[in-house]
Protein backbone atom coordinates (compact mmCIF):
# COMPACT_ATOMS: atom_id res chain seq x y z
CA UNK A 1 0.00 0.00 0.00
CA UNK A 2 1.58 3.58 -0.84
CA UNK A 3 0.19 6.04 1.73
CA UNK A 4 -0.36 9.70 0.26
CA UNK A 5 2.74 12.23 1.09
CA UNK A 6 2.02 15.05 3.12
CA UNK A 7 3.88 17.63 3.41
CA UNK A 8 6.89 16.94 6.67
CA UNK A 9 6.89 13.00 6.66
CA UNK A 10 9.65 11.79 7.44
CA UNK A 11 10.18 9.16 5.24
CA UNK A 12 13.17 6.90 4.85
CA UNK A 13 14.13 3.42 5.31
CA UNK A 14 15.64 2.23 8.57
CA UNK A 15 18.97 1.11 8.66
CA UNK A 16 20.11 -2.49 9.34
CA UNK A 17 21.62 -1.60 12.75
CA UNK A 18 17.95 0.18 13.47
CA UNK A 19 15.94 -3.04 12.24
CA UNK A 20 17.99 -4.88 14.68
CA UNK A 21 17.42 -2.89 17.74
CA UNK A 22 13.79 -3.12 17.21
CA UNK A 23 14.13 -6.62 16.64
CA UNK A 24 15.72 -7.03 19.95
CA UNK A 25 13.38 -4.83 21.69
CA UNK A 26 10.19 -6.73 20.85
CA UNK A 27 12.54 -10.17 21.95
CA UNK A 28 13.12 -8.91 25.38
CA UNK A 29 9.14 -7.88 26.08
CA UNK A 30 8.12 -10.19 29.13
CA UNK A 31 4.33 -9.30 29.06
CA UNK A 32 1.43 -9.13 26.38
CA UNK A 33 0.78 -5.61 27.53
CA UNK A 34 4.00 -4.42 26.78
CA UNK A 35 4.81 -5.90 24.01
CA UNK A 36 3.06 -3.20 21.52
CA UNK A 37 4.19 0.10 23.71
CA UNK A 38 7.93 -1.40 23.52
CA UNK A 39 7.62 -2.02 20.19
CA UNK A 40 6.96 1.29 19.07
CA UNK A 41 9.18 3.05 21.62
CA UNK A 42 11.69 1.61 19.75
CA UNK A 43 10.42 2.15 16.11
CA UNK A 44 9.77 5.70 16.67
CA UNK A 45 13.07 5.88 18.36
CA UNK A 46 14.38 5.11 15.53
CA UNK A 47 13.07 7.34 13.25
CA UNK A 48 14.39 9.87 15.67
CA UNK A 49 10.48 10.58 17.88
CA UNK A 50 11.50 8.53 21.09
CA UNK A 51 7.92 8.04 23.07
CA UNK A 52 8.28 10.33 26.41
CA UNK A 53 8.22 10.33 29.07
CA UNK A 54 10.02 6.78 29.05
CA UNK A 55 8.34 3.48 28.68
CA UNK A 56 10.02 2.20 32.14
CA UNK A 57 8.59 5.43 33.37
CA UNK A 58 4.72 4.02 32.61
CA UNK A 59 4.47 0.16 33.78
CA UNK A 60 1.39 -0.54 34.70
CA UNK A 61 -0.43 3.09 33.39
CA UNK A 62 -1.23 4.57 29.92
CA UNK A 63 1.37 5.44 27.80
CA UNK A 64 2.02 8.64 26.36
CA UNK A 65 0.07 9.39 23.30
CA UNK A 66 1.91 8.43 20.04
CA UNK A 67 3.02 10.49 17.55
CA UNK A 68 0.85 11.42 14.32
CA UNK A 69 0.85 8.63 11.88
CA UNK A 70 1.04 11.08 8.78
CA UNK A 71 4.62 12.52 10.25
CA UNK A 72 6.34 9.62 9.73
CA UNK A 73 6.16 6.18 6.70
CA UNK A 74 9.00 3.70 6.48
CA UNK A 75 8.81 1.16 3.28
CA UNK A 76 6.38 -1.51 3.21
CA UNK A 77 8.77 -4.36 3.92
CA UNK A 78 10.18 -3.25 6.71
CA UNK A 79 7.06 -2.38 8.28
CA UNK A 80 5.85 -6.31 7.59
CA UNK A 81 8.86 -7.51 9.00
CA UNK A 82 8.18 -5.49 12.64
CA UNK A 83 4.73 -6.39 12.38
CA UNK A 84 5.48 -10.24 11.82
CA UNK A 85 7.71 -10.39 14.04
CA UNK A 86 5.71 -8.65 16.74
CA UNK A 87 2.63 -10.86 15.84
CA UNK A 88 5.34 -13.89 16.59
CA UNK A 89 6.45 -12.71 20.13
CA UNK A 90 3.03 -12.26 21.05
CA UNK A 91 2.13 -16.05 20.25
CA UNK A 92 4.21 -16.92 23.83
CA UNK A 93 1.12 -14.60 25.78
CA UNK A 94 -1.59 -16.42 23.56
CA UNK A 95 -2.34 -12.40 22.27
CA UNK A 96 -1.46 -12.95 18.82
CA UNK A 97 -4.62 -11.13 17.16
CA UNK A 98 -4.98 -8.13 19.78
CA UNK A 99 -1.07 -7.62 18.87
CA UNK A 100 -2.03 -7.18 15.04
CA UNK A 101 -4.87 -5.21 16.18
CA UNK A 102 -3.11 -2.72 18.40
CA UNK A 103 -0.26 -2.77 15.57
CA UNK A 104 -2.32 -0.93 12.95
CA UNK A 105 -3.45 1.91 15.55
CA UNK A 106 0.49 2.45 16.21
CA UNK A 107 2.30 1.65 13.48
CA UNK A 108 3.39 4.75 11.41
CA UNK A 109 2.40 4.57 7.19
CA UNK A 110 4.34 2.25 4.81
CA UNK A 111 5.06 3.00 1.27
CA UNK A 112 6.24 0.85 -1.76
CA UNK A 113 10.13 0.76 -2.09
CA UNK A 114 11.12 -2.26 -4.50
CA UNK A 115 14.78 -2.22 -3.69
CA UNK A 116 14.14 -2.37 0.14
CA UNK A 117 14.25 -5.98 1.26
CA UNK A 118 14.66 -7.74 4.45
CA UNK A 119 16.61 -10.66 5.38
CA UNK A 120 15.25 -13.96 4.75
CA UNK A 121 14.78 -15.89 8.40
CA UNK A 122 13.03 -18.58 10.19
CA UNK A 123 10.94 -17.14 12.82
CA UNK A 124 11.16 -18.38 16.56
CA UNK A 125 8.17 -20.26 17.74
CA UNK A 126 7.26 -18.43 20.30
CA UNK A 127 4.29 -20.81 21.42
CA UNK A 128 4.10 -22.76 24.47
CA UNK A 129 5.15 -26.45 23.88
CA UNK A 130 1.79 -27.83 24.28
CA UNK A 131 -1.60 -26.55 24.42
CA UNK A 132 -4.10 -27.66 26.78
CA UNK A 133 -7.56 -28.44 25.27
CA UNK A 134 -10.91 -28.59 28.09
CA UNK A 135 -13.66 -29.89 26.33
CA UNK A 136 -16.98 -31.30 27.86
CA UNK A 137 -18.71 -34.38 27.43
CA UNK A 138 -21.57 -32.13 25.75
CA UNK A 139 -19.33 -30.87 23.36
CA UNK A 140 -17.43 -33.97 22.24
CA UNK A 141 -21.34 -35.04 21.44
CA UNK A 142 -21.53 -31.97 19.41
CA UNK A 143 -17.91 -32.70 17.73
CA UNK A 144 -19.06 -35.95 16.78
CA UNK A 145 -22.87 -34.58 15.51
CA UNK A 146 -21.39 -32.27 13.11
CA UNK A 147 -19.10 -35.31 11.81
CA UNK A 148 -22.39 -37.18 10.99
CA UNK A 149 -24.04 -34.15 9.75
CA UNK A 150 -21.47 -33.61 6.81
CA UNK A 151 -22.00 -37.56 6.22
CA UNK A 152 -25.66 -36.87 6.02
CA UNK A 153 -25.11 -34.25 3.52
CA UNK A 154 -23.02 -36.77 1.31
CA UNK A 155 -25.48 -38.84 1.74
CA UNK A 156 -28.11 -36.91 0.79
CA UNK A 157 -26.43 -34.46 -1.84
CA UNK A 158 -23.35 -36.37 -3.17
CA UNK A 159 -20.30 -36.69 -2.27
CA UNK A 160 -18.50 -33.22 -3.52
CA UNK A 161 -21.39 -31.92 -4.07
CA UNK A 162 -21.55 -27.53 -3.07
CA UNK A 163 -23.44 -28.97 -0.20
CA UNK A 164 -21.52 -31.39 0.77
CA UNK A 165 -17.87 -29.58 0.32
CA UNK A 166 -19.30 -26.43 1.62
CA UNK A 167 -19.69 -28.01 5.29
CA UNK A 168 -16.94 -30.30 5.22
CA UNK A 169 -14.57 -27.56 4.67
CA UNK A 170 -15.88 -25.04 7.07
CA UNK A 171 -15.93 -27.69 9.82
CA UNK A 172 -12.45 -28.48 8.91
CA UNK A 173 -11.38 -24.87 9.04
CA UNK A 174 -12.86 -24.31 12.36
CA UNK A 175 -11.39 -27.68 14.26
CA UNK A 176 -7.95 -26.38 12.56
CA UNK A 177 -8.63 -23.01 14.31
CA UNK A 178 -9.52 -24.47 17.40
CA UNK A 179 -6.40 -26.55 17.59
CA UNK A 180 -4.24 -23.53 17.03
CA UNK A 181 -2.63 -21.48 19.48
CA UNK A 182 -3.49 -17.83 18.23
CA UNK A 183 -5.48 -17.22 21.98
CA UNK A 184 -3.46 -19.21 23.89
CA UNK A 185 -2.72 -22.76 24.93
CA UNK A 186 -5.55 -23.13 27.14
CA UNK A 187 -8.78 -23.22 25.76
CA UNK A 188 -12.43 -24.74 27.09
CA UNK A 189 -14.67 -26.31 24.13
CA UNK A 190 -18.45 -26.28 25.40
CA UNK A 191 -21.55 -27.28 23.12
CA UNK A 192 -23.40 -23.96 22.43
CA UNK A 193 -26.19 -26.00 20.53
CA UNK A 194 -26.48 -29.28 18.90
CA UNK A 195 -24.40 -28.54 15.96
CA UNK A 196 -21.97 -25.27 17.54
CA UNK A 197 -19.22 -24.85 19.89
CA UNK A 198 -18.19 -22.20 22.22
CA UNK A 199 -14.34 -21.80 22.55
CA UNK A 200 -12.90 -19.93 25.68
CA UNK A 201 -8.98 -19.45 26.14
CA UNK A 202 -8.29 -19.22 29.63
CA UNK A 203 -4.83 -18.18 28.87
CA UNK A 204 -6.78 -14.55 27.62
CA UNK A 205 -10.54 -14.64 28.55
CA UNK A 206 -11.28 -14.30 24.79
CA UNK A 207 -14.47 -16.59 23.82
CA UNK A 208 -15.53 -17.09 20.31
CA UNK A 209 -18.30 -19.35 18.49
CA UNK A 210 -18.11 -21.90 16.11
CA UNK A 211 -21.76 -21.64 14.84
CA UNK A 212 -23.28 -23.49 12.11
CA UNK A 213 -25.52 -21.59 10.17
CA UNK A 214 -27.83 -23.46 7.32
CA UNK A 215 -27.86 -21.59 3.85
CA UNK A 216 -31.25 -22.80 2.92
CA UNK A 217 -34.48 -25.20 3.79
CA UNK A 218 -33.93 -28.63 2.44
CA UNK A 219 -35.84 -31.14 1.27
CA UNK A 220 -38.43 -33.05 4.20
CA UNK A 221 -36.16 -35.40 5.83
CA UNK A 222 -33.03 -34.03 4.51
CA UNK A 223 -30.03 -32.81 6.09
CA UNK A 224 -30.22 -28.76 6.46
CA UNK A 225 -26.79 -27.80 4.32
CA UNK A 226 -24.83 -25.05 5.70
CA UNK A 227 -21.25 -24.09 6.78
CA UNK A 228 -19.65 -23.50 10.35
CA UNK A 229 -18.93 -20.29 10.86
CA UNK A 230 -16.22 -18.46 13.38
CA UNK A 231 -17.88 -16.38 15.38
CA UNK A 232 -16.16 -13.17 17.10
Amino acid sequence: MTDTEPAGRVHRALTADEMAAIAAAIEAVGTAGGLVPATAYALYTALGDPLRPPLADHVGTALAPLPAHARFAIPEAQWLAIAERCIARAEAFGAGVHAALELRRVMPARYADPGITTPARLPRDHRPPTHELSVTREATDTITAANRHCERLAQCFGPGSDEHLAAVRSWQCGLSRLFAMAFGAHTRVERADPLSLTVTSETTGFVYGLHFRPALVPPADAPRPGRWLSVY
